[in-house]
C-alpha cells in the first residue's frame, strides 16, 4: 500500500513539476503587459529627428500620430522610441554633470506617449544608443558623455537629476511597455567596438545598465527594463559548435550585480538585433529561443525584411519568430526618410504586413486590452 502511494505521489508531483516547467516555457514567449502576456509585434520609429525628438524646440506630432495611425490599422501593439541617443539635446548639463531631463523633455515623451496609446500601442523607451561616442562628435561631447558611462558619480547624478524624475512623472502610463538602457552599447566597447566610435570597457556598460535598471524598478516597481544588445555574441553563454566566436551573456542577473553592485539592476527581458552578417551560430530565425538558456523572454528588436531571411519568406517572419518561442518582433524601421536606400525601403510596408498577418492569426496574442484601469500616467 505504501508503494502504491509513494508512486502515485511521484507520479503527482512529476505531473505538477510539468506543468510548471511548460507554464514558465509558455511565459518565456510573451512579455508581462499589465496582466497580459503579449507577443511584441512592431516596429522601430527610434527617432524622426535625430535626438532631438524630446527636449527643448518642437516634436512633429503630425508624423507620429501618422506612425501610430499606421501600426493601429495594422494590428501592432508595440513601437520602440529613442530618447536621448547621443546627449546631444537631452539631457541638460552643466560641463560634466547632467542637472535634469532637459527642457520639454518629459512634456514631449508625455505627449508622444499619450499619442502612442490612443492608437492602442506601447512604446519600449530606448534612453541611450553607442552613437553617444561616435567620433563626429566635438570633444565636448565625447569628453562629458564618456566620464557619464565611466564615472560611477557622473553616473548616479544622471540617474538622480534626469532619469529618476522622468520614470516619475511618467509612472503608470500605459503607453509604456518597458524601458531599455541601450541601443547596441557593444559598439563603443572595448570587446566588440566599431571603428566609427571610442570605445569604453565593457565592465563599464554593465555598471552603467545595472544602476539604471535598478533606479528604475525602485522608481516604479510595475516598470520593466531590458537593453537593445548587438547579436547573440554578447547576449547568450551558449557557443554552437561552428560559431567562429566564443559567446557570453555580459547581462546575466549575477554579472549586472557584480558589475554595479545593485541587487534591482537585473533586466525583466532580452531584446537582441539581427542583421545578415551575422553567421549562422548567432542568427536567431536558424534556432529555437530556447537554443540560448537564457531563462528570460528574447525580443528580437531590429532586422531587415528583404525577400527571404535565411530562407524563411519575408511575410513569414514575425509567424516564424513567435513558433520558435521568441517574445516579440520589431522591424527597423519605419520608412519615410530610407525611401532613397533602396536595399531597405521595402522594410515598413512589410512589416506592416507581417503585423497584419499576428492580428488574423494570433488576434489574443498582439491585441491590447484597454480598459478604465489602464488611465495615463503623470
Amino acid at each position: 500500500m505504501k508503494h502504491i502511494i509513494s508512486n502515485v505521489l511521484l507520479v503527482a508531483i512529476t505531473l505538477l513539476w510539468s506543468a510548471a516547467t511548460a507554464t514558465e516555457a509558455q511565459s518565456l514567449n510573451r512579455i508581462d503587459y499589465r496582466g497580459q502576456k503579449l507577443f511584441l509585434s512592431g516596429g522601430n520609429i527610434a527617432w524622426i529627428s535625430f535626438a532631438r525628438d524630446v527636449g527643448p524646440g518642437p516634436t512633429n506630432m503630425k508624423m507620429f500620430d501618422n506612425i501610430f495611425q499606421s501600426v493601429e490599422n495594422h494590428g501592432g501593439n508595440t513601437m520602440r522610441f529613442w530618447v536621448h541617443i547621443d546627449g546631444t539635446h537631452s539631457p541638460e548639463w552643466q560641463g560634466d554633470v547632467v542637472v535634469g531631463p532637459g527642457k520639454g523633455t518629459i512634456s514631449d515623451l508625455r505627449a508622444i506617449l499619450d499619442d502612442a496609446w490612443s492608437h492602442h500601442v506601447t512604446l519600449l523607451l530606448s534612453l541611450w544608443s553607442f552613437d553617444m561616442l561616435t567620433k563626429k562628435h566635438s570633444n565636448e561631447v565625447i569628453q562629458r558623455n564618456t566620464k557619464l558611462l565611466t564615472d560611477s558619480t557622473l553616473t548616479r547624478k544622471y540617474i538622480d537629476n534626469a532619469l529618476i524624475p522622468i520614470v516619475k512623472a511618467l509612472k503608470g502610463h500605459p503607453g509604456i511597455m518597458g524601458w531599455e538602457v541601450f541601443n547596441e552599447p557593444e559598439g563603443m566597447s572595448n570587446e566588440f567596438g566599431w571603428k566609427h566610435t571610442h570605445h569604453v570597457p565593457m565592465a563599464d556598460i554593465q555598471r552603467f545598465v545595472n544602476m539604471v535598471a535598478g533606479a528604475i524598478h525602485r522608481t516604479d516597481p510595475a516598470a520593466k527594463v531590458t537593453n537593445g544588445t548587438w547579436c547573440l555574441r554578447a547576449q547568450t553563454d551558449v557557443t554552437l559548435s561552428d560559431s567562429p566566436h566564443t559567446n557570453k551573456n555580459y547581462y546575466r542577473d549575477d554579472r549586472l550585480i557584480a558589475a554595479g553592485g545593485d541587487p534591482d539592476g537585473t533586466l525583466d527581458f532580452y531584446t537582441v538585433h539581427y542583421y545578415d552578417w551575422q553567421s549562422a551560430a548567432i542568427t536567431p530565425i536558424l534556432h529555437n529561443a530556447d537554443t540560448w538558456k537564457l531563462h528570460k523572454p528574447l525580443v528580437i528588436g531590429e532586422f531587415f525584411l528583404p525577400d527571404r531571411v535565411e530562407g524563411i519568406p519575408y511575410e513569414n517572419v514575425y509567424k516564424t519568430y513567435y513558433k520558435e518561442g521568441y517574445a516579440g518582433a520589431l522591424v527597423w524601421q519605419w520608412y519615410d526618410w530610407w525611401k532613397k536606400r533602396p536595399r531597405i525601403t521595402n522594410n515598413w510596408p512589410r512589416g506592416l504586413q507581417n503585423m497584419d498577418s499576428m492580428k488574423v492569426n494570433y488576434p489574443d496574442l498582439v491585441n491590447i486590452k484597454t480598459g478604465k484601469s489602464q488611465s495615463m500616467g503623470g
